[in-house]
C-alpha cells in the first residue's frame, strides 16, 4: 500500500469510541506546537512534508525548514492536513496504546518515555488528547522546554571537544607527511646503496674470473691485493648499511600505517561530535524560535522571558553564544566568569539584580559554585547547576 493510499484512509477512517477523539494539529495549544513539531519531526522528515506539499526545500537550512511548517500550522490548509496526517500514520502505535488509558497513566507513561529519552510519541499523544488537564500540560511543556536550556552545557562540552579533535588531527596530519618525506629520502639512499653494491659485486666477479695461469707481474701484485681489499671492505660496509637502510624502511613503514590508523580513529570521532553538536543544535534552535513569537502573560513560559539571566562560569571565548541563546529567549543576558579573585563583590552584585542564575559545574572551580549557591540562597535567587 502506497503513502498516499494510506494518508487517505487515515483521513477518513473515524475514530472508534475506544480511542479518545484527538485534536488536528492545528487545533492544540499555540505553545504545543512548536515543541511538538521539534520533538516529533527530524530535519527529513520536515524535508519529506513539505515537498510532498509542494514547497521548495533545496538548500533551507533546519531552522528554515521548521518555519515553514510553523508559520502554516494556525489553521487547516493543505500543509497542515499532511502534517497531521504524517503525525497520526507515525504514532498509530502510540496511539492505540494509550486509547484505554487515563490521564494520571498517560503523564506515567510520558514521564517514563522522557527519562528514558523516548518522549515523542506519548508527548505527541498528550498534545493532542483533550481530556488533558491543565497541571499536566503544564508540566509536560515546562520539562520540554528547559531541556533545551539543560543541553546548552553538552553543545559547549562537544564544540570543546571537537576543537581538542581538530587541534590534534591537524599535528597529526602534519607527522604523517614528515614521515612520508622521510620515507621516500631513505628509498632514494637505499636505492643508490643498492646501485653501488651492484657495481662493486660486478668488479669483485670480473676479478675473481680472471685466468688463474695469467698471473700479474711482480711489481702490480701489490697493487691488486691492496685493490681488492679495498674493494671488499667498501662490499661489507655497503651490506651493512643496505641492511640497516632496510630495517630501517621497516620500522618506518609500520610507524607509517600507526600514523594512519590513529588519524582515521580522530577523524571518526571528530565526525561523530560533529553531527552530534548539529544534531543539539538543531534541536535547541527549535525551541528558541518559538520564544521570540507572541509572548504574553497567557504564555507558561512568560515568567522566564524578559528576565535576566547570570551565567556563572563556563567558557569565556563562548561568550558571545551564550548571550544569543539567553537574549534569542527573550532574556536578558549577564555573565561572571566564576574566577573569585578580587571578584566576590562583584559576582554578588550580579547575583542580586538577576532573576535566574545558570551555573556550569563542569566549567568553574569548586569555590565559585559553592559561592554561587550561597548567594542565591542568601538573596533567594533560582538557580540551575548544570551538570
Amino acid at each position: 500500500m502506497s503513502s498516499i493510499t494510506l494518508n487517505k484512509k487515515l483521513k477518513n477512517t473515524p475514530l472508534t469510541n475506544k480511542t479518545p477523539q484527538l485534536k488536528h494539529i492545528w487545533e492544540i495549544l499555540p505553545h504545543f506546537k512548536c515543541p511538538v513539531i521539534g520533538a516529533c519531526l527530524t530535519v527529513e522528515e520536515h524535508k519529506k512534508i513539505l515537498k510532498k506539499a509542494g514547497y521548495q526545500t533545496k538548500r533551507k537550512r533546519p531552522h528554515e525548514l521548521h518555519r515553514m511548517i510553523m508559520e502554516r500550522l494556525d489553521k487547516r490548509n493543505r500543509l497542515s492536513e499532511k502534517v497531521d496526517r504524517f503525525l497520526r500514520h507515525k504514532y498509530r502505535k502510540t496511539i492505540a496504546m494509550a486509547a484505554d488509558m487515563k490521564g494520571d497513566q498517560l503523564m506515567e507513561a510520558w514521564r517514563e518515555g522522557f527519562q528514558a529519552g523516548k518522549m515523542d510519541g506519548f508527548f505527541y499523544v498528550m498534545a493532542l488528547r483533550n481530556n488533558i488537564s491543565d497541571e499536566h500540560l503544564m508540566e509536560i511543556f515546562g520539562e520540554t522546554h528547559m531541556l533545551c536550556h539543560a543541553n546548552l552545557a553538552e553543545v559547549m562540552n562537544a564544540r570543546r571537544d571537537v576543537s581538542i579533535q581538530l587541534t590534534a588531527n591537524q599535528k597529526l596530519a602534519k607527522l604523517v607527511n614528515r614521515e612520508k618525506k622521510r620515507v621516500k629520502t631513505l628509498k632514494q639512499k637505499n636505492a643508490l646503496l643498492e646501485t653501488s653494491s651492484n657495481e662493486t659485486r660486478t668488479l669483485l666477479t670480473r676479478f675473481k674470473k680472471a685466468p688463474v695461469n695469467e698471473k700479474p707481474e711482480k711489481k702490480d701484485d701489490k697493487k691488486y691485493e691492496t685493490e681488492n681489499q679495498r674493494l671488499r671492505e667498501k662490499l661489507r660496509k655497503l651490506e651493512t648499511q643496505n641492511a640497516n637502510q632496510a630495517d630501517q624502511l621497516i620500522q618506518l613503514e609500520r610507524e607509517k600505517r600507526r600514523l594512519q590508523i590513529e588519524l582515521f580513529d580522530h577523524q571518526s570521532k571528530n565526525q561523530i561530535l560533529d553531527e552530534e553538536i548539529n544534531s543539539l543544535i538543531a534541536r535547541i534552535s527549535f525551541f528558541v524560535e518559538h520564544t521570540n513569537k507572541n509572548c504574553n502573560d497567557k504564555c507558561p513560559q512568560f515568567k522566564l522571558c524578559a528576565k535576566r539571566i547570570l551565567i556563572v562560569g563556563g567558557i569565556t571565548k563562548l561568550k558571545h553564544l551564550y548571550r544569543d541563546l539567553i537574549e534569542s529567549s527573550g532574556g536578558e543576558f549577564d555573565y561572571h566568569d566564576g574566577y573569585m579573585n578580587n571578584g566576590k563583590q562583584n559576582l554578588e552584585a550580579r547575583v542580586k539584580r538577576s532573576d535566574l542564575i545558570i551555573c556550569p559545574v563542569n566549567c568553574n572551580s569548586h569555590g565559585a559554585c559553592h559561592r554561587v549557591k550561597k548567594l542565591c540562597q542568601k538573596h533567594s535567587k533560582s538557580v540551575k547547576m548544570l551538570p
